[in-house]
């Protein structure tokens, strides 16, 4: 190498040593932060990266289950994935399953890893199998996992598992709000983390930032609104990743519909998360999330019927109930103070909802349903030419309070809106805008209708079979079958293998 090039790459080298210096010598007097302007997380991300014993960070997928857990319900490999070690080749006779799904076919809920649908249907085929093929399971179902992680999932790790069945269960997560960015948008934030990183080291960048970009930090917390984590659109997009994955290794695929229960308290899911800080001290959710599941407003719940619907549920389920807001004042004291607070602070929508709430305890239904309709009609006026889907999602306690509080009403009602008919359309309301929990969509499942009549996917109609079969009983809380549950879905998988000859 000549004198020239080798002095001018010394002398460019000394230039950014010195800017560095005066840069870090600066940003000392600054009192802007290195941190401003990141773009937040999600919660749910957070929240499944951090504070899941069984969770860790995932640099692909955002998080996965630690290797090698043992406990009754989580049990996992040293891939990461339920179940014992799977190896990648297989014999001539083995039938190999890839279960895809979230917290449902992981088991949640369940006291035992063997009465989730996955583990009773590997069971039943290996029954009418046996000594004919080698049945094998390989779960790789994630809790919190939306279809946006489920497809990488699939692309990234498994095909390699040369899989003869694909099941996918996924939907309820990806009609949840988690901040401001959906997963895809995460996703596409991890890019060139490593370069982005190692930029931040330096303070001459954060100095060019700073100045660059002030405008964005000030005016991108006040725009930016929060969304769910996928949205029906990329959901349409993500199953036909999937559907055409599965055609190219000439796999079929069979689409399960997730079932959600309609009595399900609307909004109340995410409620006792709201005080989780992070890493860095500060709370998890968006600000605007809190202060609405903060509201002290009451539901027309009671702990002897959540009970008759829910049984005692898992802790989960417990600490859901018990986060609602409760006043400790008998029925009549409660109207009588609600009256007096509506008389002094005008009509707002959370005090009409308590006083209806509280005629509901007072088992004075009319006078219930009257304060609890005025109750939404006055959030949609405070709220007239707003939209977005916290705001729909803050408006879903009031329709649903509506809904029980018809479909409650004693037999001696003489107002005809006292029908379950009336109560259904209010309560399916309720959860078509709840988005605080984790409940798919009508928009969702009609996304999974369009392969109905595909080639090779089966779409099997769970909100159905659970219709006809029990219900709203046949879940433990907002999502999650029961035991009865599982075993109704592992032999509605089995019967359409069996009758679609899947295994030869």
């Amino acid at each position: 190498m000549s004198k020239k090039p080798l002095f001018a790459i010394v002398i460019f080298v000394a230039v950014l040593g010195i800017l560095e210096i005066t840069s870090r010598t600066l940003e000392s007097h600054l009192s802007r932060e290195a941190s401003a302007g990141r773009q937040p997380k999600g919660w749910q991300a957070e929240f499944f990266r951090s504070f899941f014993d069984w969770h860790e960070p995932d640099p692909d997928l955002l998080w996965r289950f630690r290797a090698n857990l043992n406990n009754p319900l989580i049990r996992t490999n040293s891939d990461h994935l339920l179940g014992g070690q799977v190896t990648q080749k297989k014999t001539s006779n083995t039938f190999r399953i890839l279960l895809l799904g979230d917290s449902s076919p992981v088991g949640h809920g369940l006291k035992e890893r063997r009465l989730a649908f996955g583990e009773q249907l590997r069971a039943m085929l290996e029954q009418e199998y046996l000594g004919l093929r080698n049945i094998e399971l390989v779960n790789a179902s994630v809790s919190g996992y939306t279809s946006e992680q489920i497809v990488r999932l699939l692309k990234i790790r498994g095909w390699s598992y040369r899989p003869d069945l694909v099941i996918l269960y996924c939907g309820n997560n990806d009609a949840s709000i988690s901040g401001e960015l959906t997963d895809r948008e995460l996703f596409h934030g991890r890019r060139l983390i490593g370069v982005r990183k190692g930029l931040a080291n330096l303070a001459l960048y954060r100095i060019l930032r700073s100045i660059l970009l002030p405008r964005e930090r000030k005016t991108a917390p006040e725009t930016k609104q929060l969304t769910v984590r996928v949205s029906p659109e990329q959901y349409a997009e993500n199953l036909d990743k999937i559907a055409t994955q599965c055609r190219e290794h000439n796999c079929p695929l069979i689409i399960l519909k997730p079932p959600v229960p309609l009595l399900w308290p609307a909004g109340l899911q995410f409620r006792l998360f709201r005080h989780i800080t992070g890493e860095n001290g500060q709370l998890i959710f968006p600000e605007k999330m809190g202060a609405i599941l903060g509201r002290p407003l009451k539901y027309c719940i009671s702990e002897e019927r959540f009970r008759s619907l829910y049984g005692r549920g898992d802790i989960f389920t417990r600490e859901v109930f018990r986060s609602a807001y409760f006043d400790s004042l008998t029925p009549k004291q409660a109207i009588a103070y609600y009256t007096r607070m509506l008389d002094k602070g005008g009509n707002d929508p959370v005090l009409l909802n308590n006083l209806g709430v509280s005629f509901w305890e007072d088992r004075r239904y009319s006078m219930a349903d009257l304060y609890l309709r005025t109750a939404r009609e006055q959030y949609a006026k405070n709220h007239r030419g707003e939209n977005g889907y916290a705001i729909i999602a803050a408006g879903s306690p009031f329709l649903y309070n509506i809904g029980i509080n018809l479909l409650t009403a004693d037999s001696g009602a003489s107002a005809p809106r006292f029908d379950s008919t009336t109560a259904a359309i209010y309560l399916d309301s309720a959860l078509q805008a709840d988005f605080f929990s984790l409940r798919i969509k009508k928009t969702y499942r009609e996304m999974i209708d369009r392969y109905a009549a595909r080639k090779m996917i089966l779409v099997i109609d769970l909100p159905g079979i659970f219709a006809d079969n029990g219900g709203e009983r046949l879940f433990i809380d907002h999502c999650h079958p029961t035991q009865a549950g599982h075993r109704l879905i592992a032999s509605s998988i089995y019967r359409e293998i069996k009758r679609n000859r899947l295994i030869r």
